[in-house]
C-alpha cells in the first residue's frame, strides 16, 4: 500500500498567516449571509490549543467551526482526501491550507495519520476531527465513533471540546443551523491497561458529545429558498 499524501504546507503552527484570516473572513461573511446561526457556549473555548471533536452531518461542518473557532490557535483538520471532490473544495482547502488530507486506506488514524495530528497539537496549533469518520445519516443522532480517536486524545493529552452541530444535514437559503459548543475535558483512564484505555477514551468522548447533541425537530418554513442549495454546492442531489 502505498504511502499516504499530506496535502498541506508544513505551517502547522498557531499563528495565522494572512491568508488564512482572509479565508476566515470570506467564510463567516457568506455562512451568515447563507443560513441563520445560532452559536451557544463560545465562553466555554479554553486558552490555548485543544482537540475539537464534532458530530458530522453535512459538507458545510467544517466551515462552520472556522466561522466560530477563534481564528488563533490556527485550526488544522484532519480528513481523507476523497471527502473532497473536484471543484471549488478542494481548491480552497489547498489554496488556504486548512486540511491535511490523506489518502484513504489504512485506519481511520493510522500511524501517519496519528504522527501529523500529534505534530500540529505539539506546534500549539488547534486540532478538528470528525470521529464517526463518515457523513451521519440523521439529525439528533451519533454514529459509533472510530478508535483512532481514542488512541489521538490519550497521545497528546489534549484537552478536548465536544461541538454538536444541529440543523446541517439538509440545507437551503436561511435555514437555521445551532452550533452547540460544549465544556473542555480530560479523559479519565487511570487504571486500564492500553487497550481498555482506549475504549474507555471512545467511551467517554461518545457520552460527552452524544449529551451536547439536541433533540432535532426540521424546521417548515413556508417556502424552502434555494432548496437545491447542496445539490449546487456538494452535487449531491437532496432527498
Amino acid at each position: 500500500m502505498n504511502k499516504p499524501e499530506r496535502v498541506t504546507s508544513t505551517r502547522l503552527g498557531p499563528h495565522p498567516p494572512w491568508w488564512y484570516l482572509l479565508f476566515r473572513l470570506f467564510v463567516r461573511v457568506v455562512g451568515h449571509i447563507l443560513f441563520r446561526l445560532r452559536v451557544v457556549g463560545t465562553e466555554n473555548i479554553p486558552r490555548g490549543n485543544y482537540v475539537v471533536i464534532a458530530n458530522h452531518l453535512s459538507w458545510v461542518d467544517p466551515f462552520l467551526l472556522v466561522m466560530v473557532l477563534p481564528p488563533e490557535p490556527r485550526l488544522f483538520f484532519i480528513g481523507p482526501l476523497q471527502a473532497l471532490n473536484e471543484g471549488w473544495k478542494a481548491w480552497m482547502v489547498r489554496t488556504f491550507d486548512v486540511m491535511i488530507a490523506f489518502e484513504r486506506g489504512a485506519a481511520w488514524i493510522g500511524k501517519e495519520m496519528l504522527k501529523t495530528a500529534l505534530l500540529v497539537l505539539r506546534e500549539g496549533a488547534v486540532l478538528g476531527l470528525f470521529p464517526e469518520g463518515r457523513l451521519g445519516s440523521r439529525e439528533g443522532e451519533l454514529q459509533p465513533l472510530q478508535r483512532g480517536v481514542g488512541h489521538l486524545v490519550l497521545k497528546s493529552d489534549s484537552p478536548v471540546l465536544p461541538i454538536a452541530l444541529s440543523g446541517v444535514q439538509e440545507l437551503y437559503l436561511r435555514k437555521p443551523i445551532t452550533v452547540i459548543i460544549g465544556k473542555p475535558f480530560r479523559v479519565a483512564t487511570q487504571g486500564f491497561d492500553r487497550h481498555a484505555e482506549v475504549d474507555a477514551a471512545v467511551e467517554q468522548i461518545t457520552k460527552e458529545l452524544r449529551e451536547l447533541i439536541p433533540p432535532y425537530v426540521e424546521h417548515k418554513p413556508i417556502i424552502k429558498l434555494w432548496r437545491r442549495l447542496t445539490y449546487l454546492l456538494d452535487r449531491t442531489p437532496p432527498p
